[in-house]
């Protein structure tokens, strides 16, 4: 750059490199059941009502909306749901006619959202108006002839190339623009009028608008919910119906809309007005195991959630399915964990035993014991022990309110999954994402009352043998969460708290480490990345207590040099950083020692 005379500045990167930036740590993923919404497509939402405005609340035969309300009500933030169907699982639909003099269907309208189908029964509450909604309304400047391919309007407000005119003359004529003149109002189109047209007569165009209303469940009454304004059937148009309607950022949340392309001709292919038109057909079958966990290839189920960044994640209507269905569906979340390696699969046991047909609503409800259960639990989850696993088990279930329940306060059981998944994001919050999850502030807001009640003696057991984290309710207190154990054998990775530690250690190191990639392989940007990038951001969390209290020489190493880093594998454009940390432990058994010492009178002889 040539310098011109008196001051120059020219900004440059300078020696600063580049800083680690934290991962994400508890933002969750959910697989399951709802209401509606678009199936195997991950959706972020940070609230409930978002939730509720995308996938329709809570249902009566599926527990996501439970763990989703869960979740948030505990302190969670960011999620990202998956709803998945059974196959088969069909769209309600409806098709409004044109206005030929043997009507035709014209448009198909199809719950969905955005431009895709939404499958289910939901949209059976939908109705559909159709409404004209001309863009233009004027009259003709002067008389034309049967041979005029033109017409002289009092306004060319509101028409463009492609806009059809409804002419009222003698008969009603439809004539397509292909051109407009503002100055002179002059439009023009390449079909005749075909009859003397006079002054004065009533032109617009042949817009039409969709209203759709929406069953409002506690009054009966159909609600506006989204109306479409100057609708065309003419494609290529600004205004064409479909591509308004679907669009995939400003389109409908409710419907999708098809033009089924009738032989009628401009004007008359509109859907004819119409009231009250109801959405029917819709069904939703039964999930499996194999929808629940999708298809890699096709990111289906689980794997809908490839390309975003989850650290937790719960499929809490695997309990919907058989036992065979609920362990391989477990199974295969802890191995998609497993393989992302950055998030922790938190799921529950089945429910306690209560009598065939009865849904549990009080603990008095159960029928099994409370010793055998905990003895069912642990045979659950001994299947997924292993030596690293990327998972955690909880139970009993808990009761919560029931917003689709029956009765003054409906209530009913359900897995702790999001729940639990609500504690860990609290906690992360409040104390960082060394701290485990448990203990006397991992206290569980919506839980009510819980389906077991575990002893000391029965909960040991449970973590102990059983690798499963009890949720109690010592003399009638809120429920906590009470252990945090991982279902991993190895005791380096027991913890859930150690297994989200390094969760968040590897995240963070693989996102903030791509500046690496195609920089010239030296010295110096081995010492970079080891002194300048790596060690600060431990040494963060060494502050926080992530490490424990020794000098941080002794709990963390970072070796990144030329032994680990050899001429052949610099030749071979390998890259190797080698980070090594102790991670605190919880303090999972208190042991505490209580005894009588000497007295410290003495006597003496007068």
């Amino acid at each position: 750059m040539p310098l011109q005379v008196g001051v120059n500045v020219t900004e440059v990167d300078g020696r600063a490199s580049p800083t680690l930036q934290a991962a994400p740590t508890s933002v969750a993923g959910f697989v399951g059941r709802a209401r509606r919404g678009v199936p195997d497509k991950a959706v972020r939402v940070t609230s409930l009502d978002q939730f509720a405005a995308r996938f329709g609340g809570h249902i009566t035969g599926g527990y996501l909306p439970h763990a989703v309300t869960g979740f948030f009500l505990n302190g969670g933030r960011e999620a990202h749901v998956v709803r998945v169907v059974g196959a088969g699982s069909v769209p309600a639909q409806a098709t409004l006619n044109d206005r030929q003099g043997t009507p035709a269907a014209c448009l198909r309208v199809t719950a969905g959202s955005r431009g895709a189908a939404d499958p289910g029964t939901w949209a059976h509450t939908l109705r559909v108006d159709v409404r004209d909604d001309p863009r233009a309304t004027t009259t003709t400047a002067v008389a034309a002839t049967a041979a005029a391919t033109s017409l002289q309007l009092t306004s060319t407000s509101g028409v463009s190339v492609g806009s059809v005119l409804r002419v009222a003359s003698t008969t009603t004529l439809f004539r397509v623009v292909t051109a407009v003149d503002p100055a002179t109002r002059v439009v023009s189109f390449v079909t005749a009028t075909g009859e003397a047209v006079a002054a004065g007569v009533a032109v617009t165009t042949a817009e039409f608008r969709l209203v759709i209303r929406d069953q409002d469940p506690a009054t009966g009454a159909f609600e506006v919910v989204e109306t479409w304004a100057n609708l065309s059937m003419q494609p290529a148009t600004p205004d064409y119906a479909p591509d308004r309607v679907n669009h995939p950022v400003t389109g409908s949340r409710l419907i999708v809309l098809a033009d089924l392309t009738t032989s009628a001709g401009p004007g008359v292919d509109v859907p004819a007005v119409a009231s009250g038109v109801a959405l029917a057909g819709g069904t939703e079958n039964a999930v499996t195991a194999g929808r629940l966990l999708g298809d890699t290839a096709a990111r289906t189920g689980i794997h809908a959630l490839d390309t975003v960044a989850v650290q937790l994640l719960a499929v809490p209507d695997a309990h919907l399915l058989d036992a065979s269905g609920r362990s391989q569906t477990a199974r295969g979340a802890m191995d998609y964990c497993a393989l992302r390696g950055d998030a922790v699969y938190v799921g529950s046991p089945p429910d306690r035993g209560a009598p065939v047909g009865t849904v549990p609503r009080s603990p008095a409800d159960y029928t099994e014991t409370v010793a055998h259960y905990t003895e069912t639990v642990k045979t659950y989850s001994a299947q997924f022990q292993g030596s690293k696993v990327y998972g955690a088990v909880y139970a009993p279930w808990i009761l919560v309110a029931d917003p689709v329940g029956v009765g003054p306060s409906p209530v009913r059981f359900v897995p702790p999954d999001g729940h639990v998944m609500g504690v860990y994001a609290r906690t992360e919050q409040e104390r960082g994402i060394h701290k485990a999850p448990a203990g006397i502030a991992a206290t569980i807001r919506g839980a009510q009352a819980l389906a077991a009640g575990f002893s000391a003696g029965e909960h040991d057991d449970l973590v102990r043998n059983g690798r499963t984290n009890g949720i109690l309710s010592p003399g009638g207190s809120t429920p906590a969460v009470a252990a945090s154990r991982t279902l991993s054998t190895d005791t380096r990775w027991q913890y859930v708290s150690t297994r989200l530690l390094f969760n968040f250690i590897k995240a963070t190191l693989r996102d903030g480490l791509r500046f690496v990639r195609q920089e010239p392989h030296t010295e110096a940007l081995r010492k970079t990345v080891r002194l300048n990038v790596i060690t600060p951001f431990l040494l963060g969390l060494w502050r926080q207590g992530a490490f424990g209290s020794d000098p941080a020489e002794q709990v963390f190493t970072v070796k990144c040099d030329a032994e680990n880093n050899p001429p052949a594998d610099v030749d071979l454009g390998l890259f190797r950083v080698e980070v090594y940390v102790y991670p605190v432990r919880p303090a999972e058994t208190v042991h505490i020692i209580v005894g009588q010492q000497p007295g410290g009178g003495s006597a003496a002889e007068a």
